[in-house]
Protein backbone atom coordinates (compact mmCIF):
# COMPACT_ATOMS: atom_id res chain seq x y z
CA UNK A 1 0.00 0.00 0.00
CA UNK A 2 1.59 3.07 -1.44
CA UNK A 3 1.11 6.42 1.44
CA UNK A 4 0.40 9.54 -0.84
CA UNK A 5 1.83 12.95 1.43
CA UNK A 6 0.19 16.68 0.37
CA UNK A 7 -1.91 17.58 -2.57
CA UNK A 8 -1.74 16.95 -6.18
CA UNK A 9 -1.18 19.59 -8.72
CA UNK A 10 -4.47 20.35 -9.55
CA UNK A 11 -6.22 20.59 -6.19
CA UNK A 12 -3.61 23.11 -5.51
CA UNK A 13 -4.48 25.12 -8.54
CA UNK A 14 -8.14 25.19 -8.07
CA UNK A 15 -7.27 26.17 -4.64
CA UNK A 16 -5.39 29.07 -5.69
CA UNK A 17 -7.50 29.77 -8.23
CA UNK A 18 -10.67 30.28 -5.86
CA UNK A 19 -8.70 32.37 -3.41
CA UNK A 20 -7.66 34.47 -6.51
CA UNK A 21 -11.22 34.69 -7.30
CA UNK A 22 -11.84 35.93 -3.97
CA UNK A 23 -9.50 38.60 -3.69
CA UNK A 24 -9.86 39.90 -7.29
CA UNK A 25 -13.82 40.44 -6.27
CA UNK A 26 -12.61 42.09 -2.72
CA UNK A 27 -10.56 44.66 -4.36
CA UNK A 28 -12.98 45.61 -6.96
CA UNK A 29 -15.21 46.31 -4.41
CA UNK A 30 -12.84 48.15 -2.54
CA UNK A 31 -11.81 50.12 -5.11
CA UNK A 32 -15.46 50.87 -6.13
CA UNK A 33 -16.41 51.83 -2.63
CA UNK A 34 -13.12 54.35 -2.55
CA UNK A 35 -14.33 56.05 -6.06
CA UNK A 36 -17.81 56.42 -4.67
CA UNK A 37 -16.33 57.95 -1.11
CA UNK A 38 -14.45 60.94 -3.47
CA UNK A 39 -17.17 61.59 -5.94
CA UNK A 40 -19.80 62.10 -2.17
CA UNK A 41 -17.00 63.23 0.44
CA UNK A 42 -18.23 63.56 3.87
CA UNK A 43 -16.63 66.64 5.73
CA UNK A 44 -17.02 65.56 9.53
CA UNK A 45 -16.11 69.12 10.67
CA UNK A 46 -18.71 70.80 9.49
CA UNK A 47 -22.31 70.70 9.42
CA UNK A 48 -24.61 70.56 6.49
CA UNK A 49 -27.74 69.77 7.96
CA UNK A 50 -29.06 72.96 8.49
CA UNK A 51 -32.51 71.53 9.43
CA UNK A 52 -31.46 71.27 12.96
CA UNK A 53 -31.38 75.09 13.37
CA UNK A 54 -34.81 75.39 11.28
CA UNK A 55 -36.63 72.62 13.56
CA UNK A 56 -35.45 74.84 16.56
CA UNK A 57 -36.89 78.08 14.88
CA UNK A 58 -39.82 76.26 14.05
CA UNK A 59 -40.61 74.84 17.35
CA UNK A 60 -40.12 77.89 19.07
CA UNK A 61 -42.41 79.84 16.69
CA UNK A 62 -44.66 77.06 16.70
CA UNK A 63 -45.09 76.84 20.40
CA UNK A 64 -45.44 80.72 21.46
CA UNK A 65 -48.52 81.52 23.47
CA UNK A 66 -49.33 85.03 23.07
CA UNK A 67 -49.23 87.03 25.73
CA UNK A 68 -51.45 90.34 25.15
CA UNK A 69 -51.07 89.66 21.80
CA UNK A 70 -47.31 90.78 22.00
CA UNK A 71 -45.14 87.50 20.33
CA UNK A 72 -42.66 89.57 18.42
CA UNK A 73 -40.33 91.98 20.45
CA UNK A 74 -38.89 95.29 18.17
CA UNK A 75 -35.68 95.23 20.51
CA UNK A 76 -34.31 93.08 23.75
CA UNK A 77 -30.55 92.76 25.48
CA UNK A 78 -29.21 95.13 22.10
CA UNK A 79 -30.55 92.98 19.35
CA UNK A 80 -33.02 94.85 17.68
CA UNK A 81 -35.88 92.94 15.08
CA UNK A 82 -34.65 92.13 11.71
CA UNK A 83 -34.12 90.24 8.55
CA UNK A 84 -31.13 88.12 10.20
CA UNK A 85 -32.65 88.76 14.25
CA UNK A 86 -35.98 87.31 14.84
CA UNK A 87 -36.88 88.17 18.56
CA UNK A 88 -40.15 86.06 20.19
CA UNK A 89 -41.68 85.90 23.59
CA UNK A 90 -43.18 83.17 24.88
CA UNK A 91 -44.91 82.24 28.09
CA UNK A 92 -43.13 79.18 29.69
CA UNK A 93 -44.84 77.68 32.81
CA UNK A 94 -41.59 78.59 34.93
CA UNK A 95 -42.53 82.15 33.76
CA UNK A 96 -41.95 84.37 31.02
CA UNK A 97 -39.20 83.29 28.31
CA UNK A 98 -37.59 86.13 25.53
CA UNK A 99 -36.07 83.81 22.38
CA UNK A 100 -33.43 85.80 20.21
CA UNK A 101 -32.51 84.10 17.08
CA UNK A 102 -28.87 85.78 15.72
CA UNK A 103 -27.90 84.71 12.35
CA UNK A 104 -25.57 87.66 11.66
CA UNK A 105 -22.40 85.60 12.16
CA UNK A 106 -21.20 83.96 9.13
CA UNK A 107 -21.35 80.35 10.00
CA UNK A 108 -23.06 80.35 12.77
CA UNK A 109 -26.68 80.63 14.17
CA UNK A 110 -27.64 81.81 17.62
CA UNK A 111 -30.29 80.92 19.85
CA UNK A 112 -30.43 82.88 22.92
CA UNK A 113 -33.06 82.60 25.31
CA UNK A 114 -33.77 84.51 28.37
CA UNK A 115 -35.98 82.45 31.06
CA UNK A 116 -36.93 84.92 33.74
CA UNK A 117 -33.86 86.84 33.46
CA UNK A 118 -31.29 84.12 33.09
CA UNK A 119 -29.55 83.52 29.75
CA UNK A 120 -29.25 80.39 27.89
CA UNK A 121 -27.24 80.16 24.81
CA UNK A 122 -27.42 77.73 22.22
CA UNK A 123 -24.67 78.11 18.85
CA UNK A 124 -24.84 75.95 15.80
CA UNK A 125 -21.13 76.55 14.38
CA UNK A 126 -20.02 74.86 10.71
CA UNK A 127 -23.14 76.22 9.04
CA UNK A 128 -22.53 76.42 5.46
CA UNK A 129 -21.52 80.36 5.07
CA UNK A 130 -24.01 80.68 2.44
CA UNK A 131 -26.40 79.79 4.62
CA UNK A 132 -26.52 82.60 7.34
CA UNK A 133 -25.05 85.07 4.15
CA UNK A 134 -28.09 84.59 2.37
CA UNK A 135 -31.03 83.92 4.91
CA UNK A 136 -33.46 86.33 5.72
CA UNK A 137 -36.07 86.31 8.28
CA UNK A 138 -39.39 87.89 7.50
CA UNK A 139 -42.85 88.70 8.99
CA UNK A 140 -45.98 87.13 7.48
CA UNK A 141 -49.65 88.44 7.87
CA UNK A 142 -52.14 86.12 8.84
CA UNK A 143 -55.74 87.73 8.87
CA UNK A 144 -57.26 87.10 12.60
CA UNK A 145 -54.13 84.84 13.37
CA UNK A 146 -50.47 86.12 14.65
CA UNK A 147 -48.39 87.14 12.38
CA UNK A 148 -46.18 84.19 11.26
CA UNK A 149 -42.43 83.59 10.31
CA UNK A 150 -40.72 83.37 6.63
CA UNK A 151 -37.64 81.65 6.35
CA UNK A 152 -35.74 82.08 3.27
CA UNK A 153 -32.31 81.40 2.34
CA UNK A 154 -30.29 80.78 -0.99
CA UNK A 155 -27.76 78.16 -1.59
CA UNK A 156 -24.09 79.03 -3.21
CA UNK A 157 -25.14 78.83 -6.91
CA UNK A 158 -28.32 81.65 -5.58
CA UNK A 159 -30.72 79.11 -5.95
CA UNK A 160 -33.55 79.37 -3.36
CA UNK A 161 -32.81 76.41 -0.71
CA UNK A 162 -34.86 76.84 2.13
CA UNK A 163 -38.10 78.99 2.02
CA UNK A 164 -40.68 78.25 4.42
CA UNK A 165 -43.29 79.96 6.48
CA UNK A 166 -43.67 79.23 10.43
CA UNK A 167 -47.01 79.92 11.90
CA UNK A 168 -47.72 80.08 15.68
CA UNK A 169 -50.17 77.74 16.75
CA UNK A 170 -53.80 78.66 17.81
CA UNK A 171 -54.37 78.81 21.44
CA UNK A 172 -58.03 80.12 22.22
Amino acid sequence: MKRQRGFTLMEVAVAMAVFAIFLTVAFTLTSEMRAYEKKLPVNFMRNQQVISVIARMRRDVLDVLPFNRKIYLDKHDGYENGPKTLILQTVLPTGLQVVVWDLTEPGVAKRISYNVGEKSVWVARGLPAEFTANAEIDAVDFPGRPYGVRIKAKDGNGQLAIDQILQPRAHD
